[in-house]
């Protein structure tokens, strides 16, 4: 194997390297190999921060890396969530997306190879079958256009038929009334091919590649043998995805009534930094209860969570845009030292919404002031 083949898993020359390996998912599990736990934590942090790269980039080898994709795509599966499949798929693109911005840059011809584990654009094209359709746009004058900002480089022709196919039900600004068009090509912003904000036509090539064939279709047995061998990383991930509380739609911010180890997590995130899951447990609480992105930024805003986080979290999280996870059970946020049942408030619910509904419903109706309806502090 190479080393582009850890960064970029999704190729096809990464699959025949993981059959070269020649190592199963049951067997990585049985023998305790690295690349489970990293499978576990890419779709841990596609769930919840939208991205697969590792948390820490130098913990893991490069075989480490690949083979943590077929293991992620397995969880994946053994999950039975559609909202989990496009979430991963989502977060392996947008994963590719900062990597492809970072290959395809720079001073020098714009098709840098540098290093084993870096591409150029012609081989990105090259491996969605794209090669043909793309092509770079020469403009005249490319000295006067350096000198205001721009390159040759800056623009691409792509061919309408696969525009259109890549950019099917996007928004406004992607139709092709708003494109101009030319001798049946679309012409487009390097950012816009290679995806250097998350969004673009390479990056969806990668999602839709990612999302192909998930979940996988498992027979029973094959289903009770990979359960059997990824039970613990799986049930993981089923407690973050399968905590969902049967409570009504809460919609009250009152911070003297939230949850104990979730008021305790406020407290700290007002003078320290929250760690990946500490964010999580708080940010889809917030969004949970109503907040908003403008909201919770509002709300955070004089705790150590960067706003940029804060809105990207709620945002994703929120039930209006259909990807919400509910915060994790007081048992969960257990395991993960968050919840040490403070002042015995399990001893009435064991769920954040269960105990912050049961407070509301307590409190009489003019000591529950919402926090978005009062007035702001004076200076």
């Amino acid at each position: 194997m190479q080393p582009i083949h850890a960064r970029y898993p999704f190729f096809d020359e990464a699959r025949e390297a993981v059959g070269e390996l020649g190592a199963s998912v049951p067997e990585l599990a049985a023998s305790g190999d690295p690349a489970v736990e990293r499978g576990r934590e890419r779709v841990e942090r596609a769930l919840t921060e939208g991205t697969t790269a590792p948390a820490e980039p130098g913990r893991w080898s490069d075989e480490a890396e690949l083979l943590s994709y077929p293991v992620a795509r397995v969880l994946v599966s053994l999950l039975s969530e559609e909202k989990a499949v496009e979430k991963y798929a989502a977060a392996e693109a947008s994963t590719a997306a900062a990597r492809f911005a970072e290959d395809v840059t720079g001073d020098d011809d714009g098709l840098r190879s540098t290093t084993d584990a870096s591409v150029s654009l012609p081989r990105i094209l090259r491996e969605f079958e794209l090669d043909g359709a793309v092509r770079e746009e020469r403009l005249a004058g490319a000295e006067r256009n350096r000198s205001a900002g721009a390159t040759d480089r800056d623009w691409y022709r792509v061919g309408v038929e696969q525009y259109l196919l890549l950019t099917d039900d996007w928004g406004e600004e992607w139709r092709l009334v708003n494109r101009e068009l030319a001798d049946g090509e679309v012409r487009v912003q390097r950012g816009e091919l290679y995806g250097a904000d998350g969004e673009g036509l390479l990056v969806e090539a990668v999602r839709r590649r990612v999302a192909a064939g998930l979940p996988f279709d498992l027979g029973d047995d094959r289903r009770d043998t990979l359960e059997d061998a990824l039970a613990e990383p799986l049930s993981a991930l089923r407690d973050l995805l399968g905590e969902r509380v049967a409570v009504r739609d809460i919609d009250a911010v009152v911070p003297e009534l939230f949850p104990d180890c979730l008021d305790e997590l406020l407290t700290r995130a007002e003078s320290e930094a929250l760690d990946d899951t500490e964010s999580f447990a708080l940010l889809s609480f917030l969004a949970a209860i109503g907040l908003d992105a403008d909201g919770a930024a509002a709300f955070c805003a004089d705790t150590t969570l960067e706003e940029a986080q804060v809105r990207y979290a709620v945002e994703r999280l929120g039930e209006k845009r259909g990807a919400q996870y509910p915060p994790p059970s007081c048992e969960t946020l257990e395991s993960y030292g968050i919840c040490t049942n403070q002042n015995g408030h399990r001893e009435r619910a064991n769920h954040p919404l269960v105990l912050y509904r049961e407070r509301l419903r307590e409190t009489p109706p003019e000591e529950r002031v919402d926090w978005r309806e009062r007035e702001p502090a004076q200076s």
